[in-house]
């Protein structure tokens, strides 16, 4: 894998060694660091009668449907496997791919994120306030227009893909292990999704959407990864006692 991804340490090497640091990734990261701030905005803001009179109110990305939330995460890994050198330099051709999926995706949480935020503006009104757009929308966009610009740049060179002899789809196997890994993993992001939401419910009184969906979201990573290895460890377990029967 070592070899597949071209991994090297990069403990004793120049500052910044560990990015790919050409215009168009250098664009898809500053997009995603602009969408990544912008997500931590108010999306929304005015005034609405409250329990003093008319107080200022705001509508944030982790409200709603959390999708400030999930709009951070799909930003930082677009920006993580665009310009870190490991995704970078990968011959495998779907890692080069995932940034792409990645800001389609994160156009789909903002036009979301901008339904919501013109609903909430529109419960304000009813009651007899007032709202408008707030800049950490229209900033995230302007993050994900950037991102898209830069992907748009390096989209050829994955379109028009140029096979190695040493590539990883020449040399990959389908193993028992691997299946098992697989399966167990897949099972275990739904688990640890379902366990990190109800730990995040009983943190508060009130649920909040964005820390549910942070729950979902960090729950779901740890059971994928913990599936796994138990499916790994099983898998290998087996195999040793297989060995020792039939060696003796």
């Amino acid at each position: 894998m070592q070899d597949w991804m071209r991994w090297e340490p990069t403990r004793g090497r120049r500052r910044l060694s560990s990015l790919v640091l050409t215009p168009a990734r250098v664009t898809v990261g500053i997009g995603a660091l602009l969408a990544v701030v912008a997500g931590l905005m108010p999306w929304a803001a005015g005034t609405a009668p409250g329990h003093t009179g008319v107080e200022p109110v705001f509508f944030s990305g982790f409200g709603g449907s959390g999708d400030g939330l999930i709009l951070i995460v799909l930003a930082g890994a677009a920006g993580f496997l665009t310009l870190h050198r490991t995704p970078a330099t990968s011959r495998v051709r779907l890692v080069h791919s995932l940034p792409v999926v990645l800001i389609v995706l994160a156009a789909m949480t903002w036009i979301n994120g901008y339904r919501a935020s013109i609903v909430e503006i529109a419960a304000w009104e009813r009651r007899g306030g007032t709202g408008s757009i707030g800049l950490g929308l229209w900033l995230s966009g302007i993050g994900i227009l950037v991102m898209a610009a830069g992907a748009v740049v390096l989209l050829p060179g994955i379109i028009r893909w140029r096979r190695g002899a040493n590539d990883p789809a020449d040399v990959m196997k389908v193993s028992a292990r691997g299946v098992a890994e697989a399966v167990a993993g897949t099972i275990g992001i739904f688990v640890g999704g379902g366990v990190g939401i109800q730990f995040a419910v009983s943190l508060t009184s009130v649920p909040v959407i964005g820390l549910i969906a942070l729950g979902a979201v960090f729950g779901g990573l740890l059971g994928a990864y913990a599936g796994a290895w138990i499916a790994r460890t099983v898998v290998d377990e087996v195999g040793r006692r297989r060995t020792r029967t039939g060696g003796a």
